[in-house]
């Protein structure tokens, strides 16, 4: 048994553990490291595409409507806006994990190829030991105590390019925003426009000329979500800008349309892993974070 399947291989034991900090030079790229025995992803989105690897364990989860099992030693690819949640099975799961941009990735198969490509992934899990190492050296490397620019560009460029080449359906793109229906774009408008306060299904379809049942049939078959699901969607989104900023948490949650911050914190943590406290620390570094096992004033390490 070599290095890797013995990571792989190897139990998990101990409580949840998780570390969020963003890449400022890869255009604010969130990374995550993080163990989970008893967390649970609510079903959510991102605006991203997710790259990673599963390093111990294995995880449950639902993505487009199918259940689905990523474990130890596979790479893990979702694409942008793409509904999905995620849970321990019964040993729990360690990961290691990007959110690169659209424009990031974009960029790294321009470089590759010449020409701007956004990739398509139609597996969401795979096995491939060549793009598992390079993720996984990328990650252990923006972690580091000691970052080196040039060779992480290296390593990014490798890294996303050979997920892309190797994985990615070049031909197909990203589906455009208004492909939808014209009452679904315009539900997603009211409902992107009232982030901040309470909606009421009553009034959505009466702003989109729909009855209640008829919207919320054709705004799932569209969006893969329901109103509600989307709405929290967006205001988990607006909450991670501002939480860059220097407003108190109890004042996003308000502006995020939130009863309050208790509730914040719930809904923030069921869908991105971290409280909000914890994601505006590593989201204010700016650069790379210590080791896991280290310890140092740096370390921004959260047992949940």
């Amino acid at each position: 048994m070599d290095q890797h399947d013995a990571l792989t291989r190897a139990p998990l034991r101990g409580r949840d553990f998780a570390r969020l900090w963003r890449e400022r030079r890869f255009d604010g790229m969130e990374c995550l490291n993080a163990r989970f025995h008893h967390h649970s992803y609510a079903p959510h989105t991102h605006e991203t595409y997710v790259i990673g690897v599963i390093t111990a364990g294995a995880e449950l989860y639902r993505c487009h409507g199918v259940e689905r099992v990523a474990s130890a030693g596979q790479v893990v690819v979702v694409n942008p806006e793409t509904l999905h949640d995620g849970r321990p099975a019964d040993s729990g799961y360690a990961y290691r994990m990007f959110y690169p941009s659209v424009a990031l990735l974009e960029q790294a198969v321009a470089d590759a190829l010449g020409r701007p490509l956004l990739p398509h992934f139609t597996e969401p899990e795979f096995n491939d030991p060549v793009v598992f190492q390079a993720i996984q050296a990328l990650h252990h490397g923006l972690e580091g105590e000691e970052p080196d620019p040039l060779r992480n560009d290296i390593d990014a460029l490798r890294a996303f390019t050979a997920v892309a080449l190797r994985h990615g359906n070049l031909m197909g793109n990203l589906r455009p925003a208004g492909r939808e229906p014209l009452a679904v774009r315009r539900a997603r408008d009211y409902l992107d426009a009232h982030i901040d306060s309470p909606v009421e299904l009553s009034d959505l379809a009466g702003a989109v000329g729909l009855s209640r049942f008829h919207l919320l049939r054709v705004f799932r078959a569209a969006v893969g979500t329901t109103p509600h699901g989307y709405l929290t969607d967006r205001r988990v989104r607006r909450a991670k800008r501002l939480l860059d900023g220097p407003e108190t948490l109890a004042d996003i949650a308000l502006s995020c349309g939130f009863c309050d911050q208790a509730h914040f914190s719930r809904v923030f943590k069921a869908q991105v892993g971290v409280s909000p406290g914890q994601y505006r620390r590593g989201a204010n570094l700016g650069g790379s974070n210590p080791v896991q096992d280290r310890a140092g004033p740096r370390l921004h390490t959260v047992a949940l």
